[in-house]
């Protein structure tokens, strides 16, 4: 699976989990944190491949918060190489 997510899209950080539950297919129990999206992200069923574009939105618009979620994507990333690639473009 790819996914293509433009993060200037998201302006809040429901905006941030809402896209992402949507465009990866989370489950419904989902918990809308960090830590659940690294839980997801290091336990996908498929390989999926994430193509996250203007980066830099993300982070002037959650600051801190943007960077956080980028710092879990990658880990996640580093934790599960063989079914997860993200590209930040």
């Amino acid at each position: 699976m790819t996914v293509t997510i433009d993060c200037k899209e998201i302006q809040t950080k429901e905006d941030f989990h809402r896209i992402f539950s949507k465009s990866l297919y989370l489950p419904g129990f989902y918990g809308n944190n960090l830590d659940a999206l690294h839980d997801c992200l290091t336990s996908l069923p498929q390989k999926t491949v994430i193509n996250l574009l203007h980066t830099e939105s993300l982070i002037h618009n959650l600051g801190p918060y943007g960077r956080a979620a980028i710092a879990a994507i990658a880990h996640a990333e580093r934790e599960n190489p063989e079914r997860l690639t993200v590209n930040m473009l």
